[in-house]
């Protein structure tokens, strides 16, 4: 083949391959059943910008999930601070642009705020996101959504989607898209 065309063709799959990478940057997900919810009602008709307080929500004290260190977290291990939780995926163009605002906040309240990033996507693995958490050299903890417990309790149909959780454990603020620092930072202080 002539180079000039094999150049043209290159090109082109490669405007194509970012196009559909920037186009599904917000990812419909269908609800599956979550086992590790079975006693809890999982929320439905959750919008963008929704303050949880006046539904007296706790994190069930069953919720865990697989770290990308190979460990495994528990929810109500991190009583008594305020969790940020992030929902995402490594493939989301969104979700590294979330990345920069998560940074800003990361080191404006460190100490008195924990990031955890929490993949949807059910082909990831434990090590794909410590690649990835390792690539980007983000600070704080990357894991799994095992089971799609997020996901499932609060219809998660687009990332990246947030939590905020207060120190008592209970779901204060759920967020759709990116969320900018200093909106976040706002909201945090509001619960503290």
């Amino acid at each position: 083949m002539d180079p000039k065309k094999l150049a043209i063709v290159a090109v082109t799959i490669a405007i194509a391959i970012i196009g559909l990478t920037n186009g599904v940057s917000l990812f419909a997900f269908q609800g599956s059943e979550n086992p590790n919810t079975d006693t809890d009602t999982p929320l439905t008709g959750i919008t963008e910008d929704r303050d949880l307080l006046e539904l007296g929500l706790q994190v069930p004290d069953s919720w865990s999930f697989a770290m990308s260190d190979g460990t495994t977290l528990s929810l109500v291990d991190l009583r008594g601070t305020i969790i940020l939780v992030d929902l995402m995926a490594t493939w989301c163009s969104a979700c590294s642009t979330q990345n920069t605002y998560l940074e800003t906040v990361y080191e404006s309240l460190a100490g008195s705020l924990v990031i955890i990033s929490l993949s949807v996507d059910v082909s990831e693995t434990p090590s794909m996101l410590d690649d990835y958490k390792t690539t980007k050299g983000l600070p704080w903890d990357h894991g799994l959504d095992s089971n799609s417990t997020f996901s499932t309790y609060f219809g998660v149909t687009y990332i990246p989607s947030m939590v905020l959780i207060d120190v008592d454990g209970y779901f204060r603020y759920f967020h759709v898209g990116l969320w900018n620092a200093a909106s976040i930072s706002d909201r945090v202080v509001d619960i503290t």
